[in-house]
């Protein structure tokens, strides 16, 4: 671990502040629906609340990429944080003075989903700006520290409400938010590129489409993953846990979802030391590790079984990740980073909702052990076909000096008024 931070307390500052986020990130579902349960809001209410912070972030990512590659990452990512401690702390308030309308809450969660827009492209492009030599190491060392805290939040969410309230939870969140906004501050970078003029929003976003179109291992991977959003992620975020509360109840089903995090902290740690010389094509193989899950699932497979799948489908998942953030960093532009983010995270994620909302008419029609089976299928598909795909397989770890991308447009071009 000492190896892997030679970004020295830069580094530090961002580990801590990404997982004082995940942290917060885990813990506000679980205060959101129980303060909204206490207080008379259905099911629905909350299914739509939630729902509704996704909307700002897929419709404003772009231009949070355009953003934050003009202005260099830190000052805009330090702005969304205060936003949401400003946004999360006012919700907190108005939980623990009374019952809020539910429009004062979809506000809420609106603005907090546009303050994320201008947050999570930067995340890659900062942490490459930080890490001197290693980015392998480094995205390691944030997935398993991510992985540490999504382990333990949600007990801790747990304790707290049986302690205090649901409303102390969003206090909790809200200050996940301040002390990330204040960790981040504090990194001092060296000499960076200063904004030339103001952003030219088309012509920058055309261009951050051409270095993401121009490079077919980053496309195709990308295009698999949103048909995997709609016929594979999204359901299955629905489905596992409909199923598995139903068979074992919600204390064995959380449980096992903590299997999945121990997972995902040995999926980070392996991804510390082992540096595949293709880490894209590897990546790929890794991720058919997570098949087997959906497939226990769906044939009712034993206890200790199910918990071993889902051990093994979180080390797989965040094995993958690792191997699919380093490869975007260091075969991308710095210039272009954030953009080419967020048309990656756009595509990840685009289709997710609607493969959650298709998951229960489909599973009404044709059962939903069926659809999990036919879920598993699909990403056994799509990982097959994208290592057929030869700019995926012969996509090699570059030499670090060699880190720095071609742009196919100099820098002071795209930013001139």
């Amino acid at each position: 671990m000492e190896k892997v931070l030679h970004g020295g307390p830069n580094l530090r500052r961002f580990i801590l502040a990404r997982s004082l986020s995940r942290a917060g990130d885990a813990i506000f579902p679980i205060g959101l629906t129980a303060v909204m349960i206490d207080q008379g809001f259905g099911v629905s209410a909350v299914g739509f609340v939630l729902g509704a912070s996704m909307v700002p972030v897929v419709a404003l990512m772009l231009v949070g990429g355009v953003l934050l590659d003009h202005f260099q990452p830190r000052p805009p990512m330090v702005i969304a944080d205060v936003s949401r401690f400003v946004l999360q702390a006012v919700l907190a308030l108005l939980f623990l003075t009374g019952t809020p309308a539910l429009w004062q809450i979809l506000v809420i969660s609106l603005c907090t989903g546009a303050a994320q827009a201008f947050f999570q492209p930067g995340a890659g492009n900062l942490l490459n700006q930080i890490v001197d030599g290693d980015t392998q190491a480094a995205n390691a060392a944030v997935r398993t520290a991510e992985s540490v805290v999504s382990l333990a939040a949600p007990a801790g969410a747990g304790l707290v409400i049986m302690v205090t309230s649901a409303s102390a939870v969003i206090a909790l969140d809200a200050l996940s938010f301040a002390a990330s906004a204040l960790l981040l501050w504090r990194i001092r970078l060296g000499a960076v590129r200063k904004p030339v003029g103001r952003p030219r929003i088309g012509r920058e976003l055309a261009v951050g489409w051409h270095e993401f179109s121009a490079r077919p291992w980053l496309w195709s991977t990308v295009g698999t993953f949103t048909l995997l959003g709609l016929l594979v992620f999204g359901p299955f975020d629905v489905l596992k846990a409909v199923l598995l509360i139903e068979r074992f109840g919600a204390t064995t089903y959380g449980l096992l979802i903590s299997a999945f995090s121990l997972g995902a902290v040995a999926g980070g740690m392996l991804a510390l030391w082992f540096k595949p010389a293709r880490p894209l094509a590897v990546g790929v193989l890794s991720l058919m590790a997570f098949v087997p899950l959906p497939v226990g699932i769906a044939c009712r497979a034993p206890l200790l079984l199910l918990a071993l799948l889902f051990v093994m489908g979180g080390a797989a998942n965040a094995f993958w990740a690792v191997m699919w953030a380093t490869t975007v960093q260091s075969h991308s532009p710095p210039q272009a980073l954030s953009r080419i983010h967020a048309y990656d995270v756009i595509g990840s994620i685009g289709l997710v909702p609607a493969g959650r909302a298709l998951a229960g008419p489909v599973a009404a029609g044709i059962g939903a052990s069926a659809v999990l089976l036919s879920s598993a299928g699909f990403l056994l598909v799509g990982c097959v076909a994208l290592l057929l795909v030869p700019a995926v397989v012969r996509l090699r770890r570059p030499v670090e000096a060699e880190r720095t991308a071609h742009v196919t447009e100099p820098a002071v071009d795209s930013r001139r008024p």
